[in-house]
């Protein structure tokens, strides 16, 4: 039985089929192909053998092709026609040319804090490029970008999973605030009246939470939740209207201190940052398209009115 390999031309089969067909003589192909005439001769000798035809024939000065050769030239050159123009074209990404979808996974601080900023860069380096969030949390995450469902992700996951790609980004702070005209607060709270105080909770950061329980703990207090909500958009509004502070990410206390009367406490201790991360997968990790978007990501992401 015949193998694929020896059924199957090869990419540099076809290649010298074409560069004979249109030189004439093994002297100009090899100078076409880069190959010493030596080397082009013996790849002839043994592609007569795999095909089982001579391909090619001294006539006068030239090599002429056999009917065989010829009726390989056709598919020969539109394989290679496809090679260069559309394989070659991903290894070749071209960000002003390119009309690709980005997709890329966040949470909802990652849309409200990093994503304008990566909308915008992007439209100056790849205008005809779109950008497409995906939502995406800890569970998730590593199903998405193996799938390919998403290019990236940045934020912060908690992933055991040790097969993905994770690049540091940035170190993200908290800050209690409370509303700028509260009764009974002003710029800084004891452990004792951080625990009594009423909050408004956010319920997707378990490791500041943890941090600050542990604190109250050492104290005798605990933590008083008056009010727990996934909006995190919607908390820098609930304090300004209410008596409740929170701990929020600082990013956020920056973004809508224009537009909400919020102020910052001070507690005893500075509650420690986190590291938000880029993550990918390894299938992905070599496609120049997607590795644009990542140092975009990285860029935008570096910018000092986001880093710590």
């Amino acid at each position: 039985m015949k193998t694929l390999d020896t059924d199957m031309p090869q990419l540099s089969d076809l290649r010298v089929v074409l560069a004979l067909i249109e030189d004439g003589t093994v002297t100009k192909a090899a100078v076409r192909l880069g190959v010493t005439q030596s080397a082009l001769s013996y790849q002839v000798e043994r592609m007569r053998k795999r095909f089982g035809d001579p391909l090619f024939v001294r006539v006068g000065n030239r090599m002429a092709a056999t009917p065989f050769a010829l009726r390989v030239a056709e598919p020969a050159s539109r394989v290679l026609r496809i090679m260069e123009a559309e394989i070659g074209g991903i290894k070749s990404f071209d960000p002003l040319e390119t009309r690709r979808e980005f997709r890329i996974g966040m949470n909802e601080l990652g849309a409200l804090t990093l994503l304008p900023r990566l909308v915008k860069r992007l439209a100056e380096l790849a205008p005809n490029a779109r950008l497409m969030p995906v939502p995406v949390n800890a569970v998730n995450l590593s199903q998405l970008l193996e799938s390919g469902d998403i290019d990236t992700a940045a934020g912060f996951f908690a992933t055991s999973d040790t097969r993905l790609f994770q690049q540091r980004l940035y170190q993200r702070d908290y800050a209690c605030v409370a509303r700028r005209d509260h009764p009974s607060i002003g710029q800084s709270l004891s452990w004792r009246e951080f625990g009594r105080a009423p909050k408004v909770h956010l319920g997707a950061t378990p490791s500041t939470t943890t941090w600050l329980e542990s604190q109250l703990r050492k104290g005798g207090h605990s933590l008083t939740v008056h009010m727990t909500s996934q909006y995190i958009a919607a908390i820098p509004f609930i304090v300004a209207a209410s008596d409740l502070i929170a701990v929020i990410p600082r990013e956020l206390y920056e973004l809508f201190l224009p537009i909400s009367a919020i102020k910052v406490v001070r507690l005893p201790k500075v509650i420690p940052a986190i590291t938000i991360r880029q993550y990918w997968h390894p299938r992905l990790a070599g496609d120049p398209s997607i590795r644009f978007l990542r140092e975009l990501v990285y860029a935008v992401a570096r910018e000092p009115a986001i880093a710590a």
